[in-house]
């Protein structure tokens, strides 16, 4: 049961209040974008929206480069090799213990 209080809105927090901000920011360049225009309706070269606006993206060519690779013979000779422990991992709940003289002269 919610409880009914004389506070009427939350406090939000800074980061709530930012989240706000960008949202209407992004929305508000949104509507200046599609609203934009010019009296004699052609792209004015000064206004930087038009041009950012217009600007066609660079086309970029696709390089493949054929990858290409050779057996390798082995030159190491098989040597003895130790059996792995049984347990190849250890846990221990320990912490270092602190340096015995100070490194601070």
């Amino acid at each position: 049961m919610r409880f009914v209080t004389a506070e009427r809105w939350p406090r939000r927090s800074w980061a709530a209040w930012l989240g706000i901000v960008c949202i209407a920011l992004v929305l508000l360049t949104g509507i200046l974008r599609v609203s934009h225009s010019h009296p004699d309706g052609r792209i004015d070269p000064d206004c930087s929206l038009c041009m950012t606006a217009h600007t066609v993206a660079q086309v970029v060519v696709v390089v493949a480069i054929q990858v290409t690779s050779q057996p390798v013979v082995r030159y190491v000779i098989e040597t003895y090799s130790a059996p792995l422990p049984g347990q190849p991992f250890v846990l221990k709940r320990a912490n270092r213990p602190p340096p015995a003289t100070s490194s601070v002269a």
